[in-house]
Order: structure tokens, then sequence, then C-alpha cells
């Protein structure tokens, strides 16, 4: 059993605070180190949250290199997941990656690669999937209580204040956020729809930017045909005051099923728990340690940046 006792985390931003919460909270897992493009603002993060014992890195190499660490938890800008994942596949480390996994289906596959021919364990954090509406929602789907899919519809009406542009150095960007609403913001959903239906023959799509000083859309509509027949729709926006919770709706020939996420996070991306990602990282440490196969695996990651990527070119 490779048991995973060391753990480092690249990043000090929002998520990977949820990380640190998770983290603290798995027993006996230790937080290593904490890896920043500055070992200044890794320091204070690591004073902020208290966390006495663990070492601060601005070299994410230095930080996995000869220092006995089990698991690289990457929650930094999407646009440099490829280089952690990178830097762990060459030193043997499991890397468990923040969603989105990549911000395009060449490096996403890039990386799969790298870690394949290490025999690395890698795995996208897609903390949804533990809930308990997306697990009876797989099942009631599965089952064939709805008959014939016809029709499947998400939206992530959110809102983001400007600041939250202005005062990122990536956020709704194309080189590092990968793109604006659809990317960052409504990833989950996506995601729900690429593990839960059928392949998707063809996309046709309108974005804009509308209201915010952003690079990429804060504003998104596409039309979706499954193989099969059924039809879909997927809005995603930050540019819907003062925010509306997500919703996911599934018609079908014998019934509807439709989800609605009042949880945090329609404005505030501060208050959504973090309950979930402990859930996600548990599973992929359990993984490591039994040599299972972690559920959101790289090619089962890809599938979301593939249908994003399409949608963009549409």
């Amino acid at each position: 059993m490779n048991k995973v006792k060391n753990v480092v985390v690249v990043g000090t931003g929002l998520i990977a605070k949820f990380h640190i919460c998770a983290l603290k909270e798995i027993e006996g897992v230790k937080i290593f180190g904490v890896c920043s493009r500055s070992k200044e603002r890794a320091e204070e993060f690591i004073k902020t949250l208290s966390l006495d014992g663990t070492k601060a890195f601005d070299n994410l190499r230095e930080a996995l290199k000869d220092n006995d660490v089990s698991l690289l938890l990457v929650a930094n800008e999407s646009g440099a997941h490829f280089e952690a994942v990178k830097t762990a596949a060459e030193l043997k480390v499991p890397v468990l990656v923040e969603k989105p996994i990549g911000i395009n289906v060449s490096e996403v596959k890039e990386m799969i690669s790298l870690c394949e021919k290490a025999e690395v364990q890698l795995g996208c954090i897609f903390q949804t999937r533990w809930s308990e509406e997306y697990e009876n929602l797989k099942r009631r789907i599965e089952s064939g209580e709805l008959g014939k899919i016809t029709f499947v519809r998400v939206d992530v009406p959110w809102w983001r204040d400007d600041e939250y542009y202005t005062k990122s150095s990536w956020h709704g960007t194309l080189k590092m956020d990968g793109g604006g609403a659809l990317i960052n913001q409504a990833i989950h959903m996506v995601d729900w729809l690429v593990s839960l239906m059928p392949e998707i023959e063809d996309v046709k799509s309108f974005k804009a930017t509308l209201v915010h000083p952003m690079e990429a859309e804060d504003t998104l509509s596409a039309i979706l045909r499954f193989k099969g027949g059924a039809l879909g729709n997927i809005y995603a926006t930050t540019a819907s005051f003062p925010g509306r919770p997500k919703r996911f709706e599934i018609t079908g020939s014998k019934g509807t099923i439709v989800l609605e996420d009042k949880s945090h996070g329609t404005n505030r991306p501060d208050q959504i728990p973090y309950t979930q990602h402990k859930k996600a990282i548990e599973s992929f440490i359990k993984s490591i340690e039994n040599g299972d196969e972690y559920s959101i695996n790289g090619y089962e990651a890809l599938k979301s940046i593939e249908l994003i990527e399409r949608i963009y070119n549409a």
C-alpha cells in the first residue's frame, strides 16, 4: 500500500484555501508545503491559515524533490496547471488538479501522456460529482425512469462584480483562464452533461462580453444535439445580477427532473463550501493507497474540455 502522508499545495488563492481546509480534516495527512510564485506570498498564506510546520516554496520542483511528497494538489491559475502536472510527472508524484484540468484539449492530452509514461496517477476535482443530487440524478437517468431523453438544459446565471476581474491577474483572460463564464463558472454543469448524457453530435453557440472589463466572455449560450436525437442548451454568465442558483433540467418521454443548486456561490465565490472538495481529495488518496482508478481521471476530465473547446470554436 502506498500510504499518502506529505502533501504539497501549489497556489495561494481562494481555491487553494478550500484545498487546505479540506486537507486539515483528513486524518493522517500532513500539509508539507505550499508553493507560490512568491515565497513571501506562500509564507503569508501559511501564517494566515495557521499551518504550523508547513514549508513555503517559490519553486515547485524544489517542493516535490527529495521531500517524500506523496501527493500534489494543483490549485493555482488554470493556465499554470500544465506546468505543475508536468513537474509532478517528471518527479513521479501523483497529482490532483482543481477544475478545469487544463485550458485546451491539446495540453490536457499531453498531461495524460506524461503521467501515463511516468506511471503517475492524474485526477481532477469536480467536487459536485460527490453531491447527493448528482448521485441521485445519475441513478435515476441510468434506471430509465425518464424514458427516452428528449431535452437537457443547464443554467449558470451567476454574478461577479468588476473587481473579480480587475483585481485578478488571470480571471477572464484567455491565456490563464482559458475563457470566461463557461470554462470557469459553468464547467461543473458541463461536467454533469458529458458524464450523464450520450455523445454530442453537433454544437452551435454565441458568446459575448456585455458587462465586465475582461478579455473573455461574460455571457454564453450554446445549443447541443446529442447522439440519439436529444437536444440541449447551456447558458453561462457572470453578468446576471444579483446572481441566481444554477439549474439542471432533464426531460424525457416518462418524466422530468429539475434541480436547483441553492448553495452559496451565485455572487460570492468565497462562500462555496469545501466539504465536497474533501470527499474528492479523500477519494483520490484512497485510489493511490489501494491502487484503484480514480473516478475522474485525465480521460474523464478531458471530456468537459473537449466540449468547451467545441463550444468556443462554434
